[in-house]
């Protein structure tokens, strides 16, 4: 009899579009993991950033502590994010198509983090609980581009490395949770699991972009456009978009850990199709 699908990764990234950090366990909350996502880098006018544009970001690396960050960087060294020395005030800023107020932290932060960017940017924190709003999904989000956590199986990967014969790593896609032990893409089938104590709504495909194609140990774009090349000539769905990987919402708050068996509780009753896939 085959074995469970079980959880075989698991990373939070407590700075928006920064360096993953692997967890062996982590409490799982309305906003997801804890810790994951509540800072961003935005510009002086609000507009936020990512390694879309500024794939260097990758490079720096930040471990959450008691009351902040501490954050290093191959060429600028270390600094530490304490939440008591926050200025606090709140920022008009945006993820997406939701404006919000986040709110300040220092102006010595706000430095080091620009030098690191390439450009003048602020630290920005989303507080203790996110006042951002999603109602397409009724659920508070952090800094997350839409979802609270996102879902990657192993299979699926290892079936681009095989399509393309040039690895691929998982850190690339940026998933919350990897999953090992099923068929290449079974998440696309799922609607509703459990992993440990929480209970996970799969909720959407996720939609790929150029984040995909930067190489997180350089902080720089891979060439030709790969794997996004790749991928977009056998997941292309609806839309026209290319899809990688599922977005979770979870339906309750609890932990998990590494090895928790994935209990699919429903399917999808009719799940995304890819051309080739």
């Amino acid at each position: 009899m085959p074995s469970m699908p079980a959880l075989s990764g698991l990373y939070r990234y407590p700075i928006k579009s920064t360096a993953g950090q692997a967890l062996d366990s982590m409490t799982v909350k309305e906003e997801g993991l804890e810790g994951d996502r509540r800072y961003m880098l935005a510009k002086p006018d609000g507009t936020f950033l990512t390694a879309r544009t500024h794939p260097r970001l990758q490079r720096v690396v930040a471990t959450p502590v008691s009351g902040g960050l501490d954050v290093s960087h191959p060429e600028l060294g270390e600094t530490r994010v304490r939440e008591a020395e926050f200025e606090g005030r709140p920022f008009a800023t945006q993820v997406w198509d939701d404006p919000f107020d986040a709110l300040t932290t220092t102006a010595a932060l706000d430095d080091w983090f620009s030098r690191a960017a390439g450009e003048a940017v602020r630290l920005l924190w989303i507080g203790r609980r996110s006042p951002r709003y999603r109602t397409t999904i009724e659920r508070r989000v952090g800094f997350a581009d839409g979802y609270p956590l996102m879902l990657i199986s192993q299979a699926s990967l290892d079936d681009l490395n095989q399509r393309m014969g040039i690895p691929q790593r998982m850190a690339q896609f940026r998933p919350n949770l990897v999953v090992a032990g099923t068929q290449p893409y079974a998440e696309d089938s799922w609607k509703r699991i459990r992993i440990g104590e929480v209970e996970f709504l799969v909720d959407a495909p996720c939609s790929r972009c150029a984040m995909v194609t930067v190489d997180p140990s350089t902080g720089q774009f891979q060439a030709r456009g790969e794997p996004l090349r790749t991928l977009a000539n056998y997941r292309r769905g609806p839309g026209g978009k290319v899809y990688f990987g599922q977005n979770l919402i979870a339906l309750n708050e609890g932990l998990i850990t590494l090895g928790n068996e994935v209990d699919v509780l429903e399917f999808a009753s009719s799940a995304m199709t890819c051309p080739g896939a």
